[in-house]
């Protein structure tokens, strides 16, 4: 049974206590690096991100450098993480389309995100937040698994009503809080594969 919006808010709440100052781990300095690091992160752990970012950041500043280069070239400072050919795709379509559509700059509307390769609503939602200081929540596989176990939502729902249950239940100012709260619980407590902490979980 899903549980009621009070229940809801008060599970929402006790995560946001036991991690007041969540913070992300990715490494950027302004949109635009954000979203590099963002197509980058897919199946790939803050850590490994962090070893080959400042190089790739280095070589490449901006988006014009990323349409002017070749996936080729760019798969050299990227190919100690998963799925690098398609991320270096990924990379310079972005690039591309930075400069042919947005005048090089990162634009700050979830839909003109998403036409950015590699980026979905997700990581939208995220470059909204942390680059624009614009209320979001993105939802990511930690709070899915959550949402799910927790019985925020129905079993099945769909990551778009996670979004819109969670944007429900607090004011807009506790989202990114909220966001990166759950992910810390997620990755500490309610684990993938049945290996959380239920017995000491708040539940």
């Amino acid at each position: 049974m899903v549980l009621s919006d009070k229940a809801a808010y008060d599970f929402l709440q006790k995560i946001m206590k036991l991690y007041p100052q969540a913070q992300p781990q990715l490494i950027y300095e302004n949109a635009f690096q954000l979203v590099v690091a963002l197509i980058l992160s897919a199946r790939t752990s803050d850590q490994a991100l962090a070893k080959i970012t400042p190089t790739l950041f280095t070589r490449y500043p901006t988006p014009a450098d990323l349409a002017q280069s070749k996936p080729t070239e760019i798969e050299a400072y990227i190919n100690q993480i998963g799925l690098y050919h398609q991320k270096a795709k990924y990379l310079y379509q972005t690039g591309q389309i930075l400069v042919d559509q947005f005048e090089g700059q990162v634009p700050a509307t979830r839909d003109d995100l998403m036409k950015l390769a590699g980026i979905g609503r997700k990581s939208a939602n995220l470059v909204l937040l942390k680059a624009f200081n614009i209320p979001a929540f993105a939802v990511d596989s930690h709070i899915q698994r959550i949402a799910y176990h927790h019985s925020l939502v129905s079993p099945g729902a769909s990551l778009l009503k996670i979004e819109n249950r969670v944007c429900q239940l607090l004011e807009a100012d506790q989202w990114g809080h909220a966001h990166q709260a759950m992910i810390e619980f997620g990755r500490h407590h309610c684990r993938p594969g049945g290996r959380g902490d239920c017995l000491t979980c708040f539940k």
